[in-house]
């Protein structure tokens, strides 16, 4: 009996043990919406769990609000972070202003359900209605309610707030009264984000939606309309969890407390500009954060994700298109951040090994030699991401053509803009007569020279409806020069990669008619397989170092043309990556030689002769005997 009783107390004791094990052992499951925001604060999560000796499992991002909210209720995730007010409207609650208020009330509401809502993380992220600093001008709008009687308007919004049940697009236009709206819906997320401000850059809508944290508001210089009804509810964040999760994983609840405050408006949005526009990963901002704040050890930051660093011609300014190509890139570099850089020789700095990728316009494959072009052989296009038009802006009262002007200004030696204009001179025949100023100033102080007589043009390759420069020719001082002796002349025969195009009318304030121009595409590059340091590089890349210079791989390149979508073909003036170069099989029809089966063969042929031989010999029954015998 005493045995037995021993044997059983053992048991237990090593089933509690057990169990005991495999409490402490519980990973704790990590979800997040898919935008930045979202994805920023569950990383701050997980990593500070990680570092408290807890096992962690990242679904980050998971899913839309009703998806994660829904799958924290049933046990497939056990924290993420979730808004008061965005809170109260999934469970069938009237928004509120009162933060206070809304978070008791959510808490109230979420603890039957084993849900709690931890200390909030110190800033509210309420909805921005928005719009361009001259639409509102042109509706005199300072807030949503001057929206009404705007007219026809267009607005840019993602999936998930035209789905919400009370505080969503429909609701908001019902409450102001605006009627007779057309919505352009863009997915949830840092792409989503980019086309509504696309959107309405671009002139395609009136009003967008984002939130007030979002670094895209202050880097386009967007109007926020004040939501003078106060339709919209406060929306603080705060890790939503599951109860039992807090009790499993004792060390939990110490996590989130540290979260509790640390973080301002201010703090959140430089962190979605870093992740939306600079392309770095959520998860390393994250840690930068939390090594600045003191909540992981000082060399954490520097321990995280590796710098991948980018190289861009000097005209290449931070926007929705370079945003979306740091993205791309960051694609086929998983785990990477990265650095982009300006400069004037970027398949210089390409070449010699100081970066991995270059954004460059088709000529900065070539450069001008005593002939015409000549291809540089430095790097390899990969992916391209558009085009960019010459813009040769002049004074209104000025002449009309390129030949009538004595001092140009363009940009920095080296820079796309500067190649160009120097190969369109030389091939008009007009280099020894045009002195070209190559600036690092702005467009915009370029057109104060041009203003003030420093010079006759300024000459930009830039995109077409630029934001900047269309703010100038508002002004009424510019016009756009037509560069069309170049598609009347033949040049694109010579310089095949810059090509005639047209600004259509209207593109410009002042600009009524179509003007002729010329466009170069703009491409992601690769450093040459062999990278050569003399010869047909050309002058100032003699002496480069090509050791370090890594071209990128094929699986690179596929994932970074897979994040960018449907593209155009590379234009054939501009050298391709290896990878995309069809490759040809060439199929031997001639026949095989093998000697074993040679002498079978000959066998066969004696063989199949002497079978002929055997056939052919006189039957016995027509043989006769000799009468002789």
């Amino acid at each position: 009996m005493k045995t037995k009783m021993t044997k059983y107390l053992f048991v237990l004791m090593l089933g509690s043990l057990l169990f005991g094990c495999a409490d402490e052992g519980k990973s704790l499951r990590v979800g997040a919406k898919p935008f930045a925001e979202s994805m920023i604060l569950a990383e701050m999560i997980a990593q500070l769990a990680e570092n408290e000796g807890i096992r962690v499992e990242r679904s980050i991002p998971f899913g839309l609000t009703p998806k994660v909210m829904e799958a924290v209720k049933q046990n497939v995730i056990d924290v993420y972070p979730e808004y008061n007010g965005t809170s109260l409207i999934f469970l069938g609650q009237a928004p509120t202003s009162d933060g206070e208020a809304s978070t008791a009330r959510v808490q109230q509401l979420f603890k039957p359900l084993g849900l709690e809502m931890a200390g909030k993380f110190g800033f509210s992220n309420d909805y921005a209605i928005v719009t361009t600093r001259e639409k509102a001008a042109e509706f005199g709008a300072r807030t949503i309610g001057d929206l009404v009687g705007a007219g026809s308007l267009t607005f840019a919004v993602d999936a998930d707030f035209v789905q919400r049940p009370a505080d969503g697009l429909q609701q908001m236009n019902r409450r102001y009264g605006i009627t007779g709206a057309s919505t352009i819906t863009f997915p949830v997320g840092t792409e989503g984000k980019d086309q509504i401000v696309a959107a309405l850059l671009d002139g395609d809508a009136d009003v967008g939606e984002l939130f007030m944290t979002d670094g895209q508001i202050a880097e386009y210089d967007l109007v926020v309309l004040e939501d003078n009804l106060k339709f919209f509810p406060v929306y603080e964040v705060a890790p939503l969890v599951r109860s039992d999760a807090l009790e499993a994983i004792k060390p939990l609840r110490g996590v989130l407390d540290k979260l509790a405050g640390v973080i301002s408006a201010a703090d959140m949005q430089a962190m979605n500009k870093a992740v939306d526009l600079d392309a770095q990963s959520p998860a390393s901002v994250a840690t930068a954060f939390l090594a600045a704040k003191g909540l992981l050890p000082e060399d954490a930051a520097s321990g995280g994700a590796a710098k991948i660093k980018v190289v861009a011609d000097p005209s290449v300014r931070r926007g929705t298109g370079t945003a979306r190509a740091l993205r791309a890139i960051r694609a086929g570099y998983a785990g990477s951040d990265l650095d982009l850089v300006n400069d004037p020789a970027p398949l210089d700095v390409l070449a010699a090994g100081k970066a991995r990728v270059a954004i460059v316009g088709a000529e900065a494959f070539y450069r001008l030699g005593a002939d015409g072009p000549v291809k540089s052989g430095r790097a390899e296009a990969f992916a391209v991401l558009g085009y960019k038009l010459a813009h040769l802006v002049g004074l209104a009262s000025g002449g009309d053509s390129i030949a009538g002007m004595k001092r140009i200004s363009t940009g920095p030696e080296g820079s796309g803009s500067a190649a160009v204009l120097q190969m369109m001179l030389a091939s008009f025949g007009l280099s020894g007569q045009v002195e070209v100023i190559n600036s690092g100033d702005s467009p915009r102080q370029q057109l104060q020279g041009l203003t003030r007589g420093s010079y006759d043009g300024v000459f930009l390759m830039i995109n077409i409806a630029d934001r900047a420069l269309a703010g100038q020719m508002r002004s009424g001082f510019y016009k756009i020069v037509n560069l069309n002796e170049w598609a009347e002349g033949g040049h694109t025969a010579r310089f095949s990669f810059i090509r005639p195009a047209t600004i259509p009318g209207g593109t410009y304030t002042g600009q009524s008619e179509p003007v002729t121009t010329v466009s170069t595409q703009f491409v992601l590059a690769s450093p040459a397989k062999t990278v050569q340091t003399a010869g047909e590089v050309g002058p100032g890349t003699a002496g480069i170092d090509s050791s370090s210079a890594i071209p990128v791989s094929a699986s690179a390149v596929e994932s970074i043309r897979e994040a960018l979508g449907p593209m155009d073909v590379i234009d054939p003036a501009i050298p391709v990556h290896g990878s995309l170069v069809p490759e040809i099989t060439v199929v031997d029809k001639s026949l095989p030689f093998d000697a074993d089966i040679s002498v079978i063969n000959i066998l066969m042929i004696i063989f199949t002769v002497w079978i002929i031989y055997l056939v052919s010999l006189p039957s016995p029954r027509d043989f006769k005997m000799p009468e002789d015998l």
